[in-house]
């Protein structure tokens, strides 16, 4: 299939391309221009917001391309869980466009606080994990950056960047549909029409749709849970009537009623079913999610051009109902409205004058994010114990600033300097009015009402040296500096701690790297080795004298590990792609991780595999004189056991496992006409992905990835 399709959860994503591995002509970033002109046999990708040749660029990054997507069943954002070195993704969240992420021991476990890891979709910030899983339709590529990324991107982070590119519209008129039905009565419908309108006007509009019956029987509630029920819409117009200017628009819309995650209890009626959850609550969610940009382009000259992305998203979350414990009885269970108003404003400059190329920009944004929380928490493991009825009505305003660039100096055929410094400012204010409520939510008295507000700056550099030995091997050192903001604790039910910020999040990061392209392009081999030094880092707790998740800081955490990438071409027909990684994450001083009086220091980071494995083969077979082809793919992915509670008691710890997928595609001698067969998780993997204990509220559940699935498709392509 030539162009795979994609849709977001609010907005839309990702690109890659094939190119001439010795090219190295800097271009604007995302321009169809330089992928299209490099032409041959390696990869384009712009994480430096300029192309360059993937195998000679100085950073620790995976890259996707469309082909490699469809080869390895990754049809959305949470299909990425095992396939990327020290990549954390969660396999199940509590909604299915929420998605959470850990990157080299370092990530953000809870869905509302702001990503770690950073995401962008077609170059615009996504300020929080809610509505940040995306599907994938018209993709072009999928970039992920590991390591601090400040001095090239608009907002901060301290663990990485996750691009999410799309496919601009041109003058080639193109459409492609596919419609598949799997198990559980899967039914997923993508479709993509793109090309000229008129004169130097073009657009394209994407669709995405997606229900399924639920894979957990909730015999409280007399049906199965867990479903899924979406669909997304993307619209792109592109303008290029004025000479050096490229205009581009995006809209995207977002209607996900998909349930809420339901719970499986570790202490069940009878025998215990892995398949099976107790929730009273019934599992709403009505989410309405929207976003549009505006991406200016315009050359200055042929070595310089400046670049404006202007961007509004937001979402309303009403309501989204849940329960943190998957059983009858009422222990703990939230019913909440989110409401989420952003606008991003974003320059750049770039410029490439021979041996010296760069990147500057300044960014903005202002967020509003709206909590209405109504919590019912039982105080203690009996049944009779008191309930805690609290609303938490607050609102987040976050205007944050900043002033960023990256230069490289080529100094000879062989080394470069590459320099970058970010200055950021970021203002928080924090304005609650909570209430006391009843059984039936109405309120009965005022609980806590005020507001604080802190402002946090911060100067963070980059330095790196680069040896490019030719043609082929790239060794680098690189040395930055992340920040991540403070804020205040939106859970918070005292007026003492509503008003108490937590500091922001600080980490020195050093790596090398080693990048070799052998045997005439056959083998791209790509080796990393870091060290993270992290001061304050920002985490969620559970204090059992609170009776509550509270926000805060450990004083200080240290990751090390290893990353390595292959991918083996051996001919025309057959592929292979092999990676791993190795990770050592600690928290060196964590005071109070269980209250008052219990440390978690020395225990290991939180969704933190020691090891990350992963491999695939992809085949294609001709058939004879009959013209048509069958690709044959296989992958699979394992990590090991890993933490979800600094604590590290036995019940926290999830086992290591190994998931399989595979597909067969059956490629028509016309090749816009394709039929395939997907398999996820074909041999059944069925030990828990996730793991929450809360003894001193009798809380004790787990989560199990899907069971084995298939999928069957046709799809067209013109």
């Amino acid at each position: 299939m030539k162009n795979r399709l994609l849709t977001s959860a609010g907005i839309a994503a990702i690109a890659l391309t094939v190119a001439n591995a010795d090219a190295q002509t800097a271009q604007p970033a995302d321009s169809a221009e330089a992928i299209d002109a490099a032409g041959g046999g390696g990869i384009i990708v712009t994480a430096e917001r300029r192309a360059t040749d993937l195998q000679k660029t100085a950073i620790a990054i995976s890259a996707f391309t469309p082909e490699t997507l469809e080869q390895r069943n990754i049809t959305n954002v949470r299909d990425l869980a095992g396939q990327v070195p020290n990549l954390f993704v969660a396999r199940t969240s509590i909604s299915h466009t929420t998605q959470t992420f850990s990157l080299r021991g370092v990530g953000e476990s809870d869905p509302i606080q702001e990503p770690v890891l950073a995401i962008y979709v077609d170059d615009v910030y996504i300020p929080r994990q809610i509505a940040s899983m995306s599907e994938f339709v018209d993709l072009e590529r999928i970039e992920l950056l590991r390591g601090p990324q400040g001095t090239l991107y608009g907002r901060n982070s301290s663990a990485g960047a996750l691009r999410i590119i799309t496919r601009a519209p041109d003058e080639t008129t193109h459409a492609t549909a596919e419609l598949g039905y799997g198990s559980y009565n899967d039914v997923q419908g993508r479709a993509l029409v793109s090309g000229k309108i008129a004169g130097d006007l073009s657009g394209s509009i994407a669709w995405i749709h997606r229900t399924r019956d639920g894979v957990t029987y909730d015999p409280t509630l007399g049906h199965d849970v867990n479903r899924i029920d979406l669909d997304a819409w993307r619209g792109k117009l592109r303008y290029t009537g004025i000479a050096n200017l490229d205009a581009l628009l995006t809209v995207n819309i977002l209607r996900d009623r998909s349930d809420t995650r339901s719970y499986i209890p570790v202490n069940q009626p009878g025998s215990f079913s892995r398949r099976r959850s107790y929730s009273e609550v019934e599992p709403d969610q009505h989410l309405n999610s929207r976003s549009a940009s505006l991406r200016l382009v315009y050359d200055l000259s042929p070595s310089l051009s400046i670049k404006s992305i202007s961007a509004y998203t937001g979402f309303n979350l009403n309501p989204v109902n849940y329960e943190n414990d998957g059983e009858a009885a009422l222990i703990q269970k939230n019913l909440i409205h989110y409401n989420d108003r952003a606008f991003s404003q974003e320059v750049q400059l770039n410029g490439d004058f021979g041996d010296l190329s760069f990147t500057s920009g300044l960014f903005y944004l202002h967020e509003r994010f709206f909590v209405e929380r109504d919590g019912f928490s039982r105080t203690g493991t009996a049944a009779t114990a008191p309930v805690n009825r609290l609303r938490a009505h607050n609102i987040t305003y976050t205007d944050a600033y900043a002033m960023f660039g990256e230069g490289t100096w080529k100094a000879n055929d062989i080394f470069s300097l590459t320099a970058g410094l970010r200055g950021t400012i970021e203002k928080k204010r924090f304005v609650f009015d909570n209430k006391v409520i009843d059984d039936d939510r109405n309120v009965v008295a005022q609980s806590i009402a005020g507001e604080a507000e802190k402002t946090w700056k911060a100067l963070t550099p980059k330095l790196s040296v680069q040896a490019q030995w030719p043609p082929n091997l790239l060794n680098y050192l690189t040395y930055s500096r992340g920040f991540k903001s403070g804020g205040f604790d939106n859970r918070a039910t005292r007026l003492d701690l509503a008003t108490l910020p937590f500091d922001p999040e600080k980490v020195s990061t050093y790596e090398g790297g080693l990048k070799a392209t052998l045997f005439g392009g056959a083998l791209r081999s790509n080796l990393a080795i870091f060290y993270n030094d992290y001061k304050d880092l920002q985490v969620s707790f559970y204090d059992p004298a609170y009776v509550g998740s509270r926000r805060g800081n450990a004083g200080k955490a240290h990751s090390w590990g290893v990353e390595l990438e292959n991918d083996l071409r051996l001919s025309e027909r057959f592929s292979l792609q092999a990676s791993a990684g190795y990770l050592k994450a600690i928290y060196d001083d964590y005071k109070g991780a269980g209250g008052n009086g219990v440390d978690a220091d020395g225990n290991p980071l939180l969704n933190a595999p020691k090891w990350s494995l992963s491999g695939g083969a992809n085949y294609a077979l001709p058939l004879g004189a009959s013209g048509s082809t069958l690709r044959l793919s296989a992958n699979a992915q394992y990590q090991s056991s890993f933490y979800q509670n600094a604590l590290a008691r036995p019940q926290d710890q999830v086992p290591g496992q190994t998931f399989v997928n595979g597909s067969i595609t059956w490629i028509l001698p016309d090749d816009r006409f394709q039929f395939a067969i997907q398999g996820k998780n074909i041999l059944g993997a069925n030990k828990p992905v996730s793991s929450t204990y809360i003894p001193s509220t009798g809380v004790y559940y787990k989560n199990y990835a899907d069971p084995a699935t298939v999928l069957l498709s046709a799809s067209f392509s013109y």
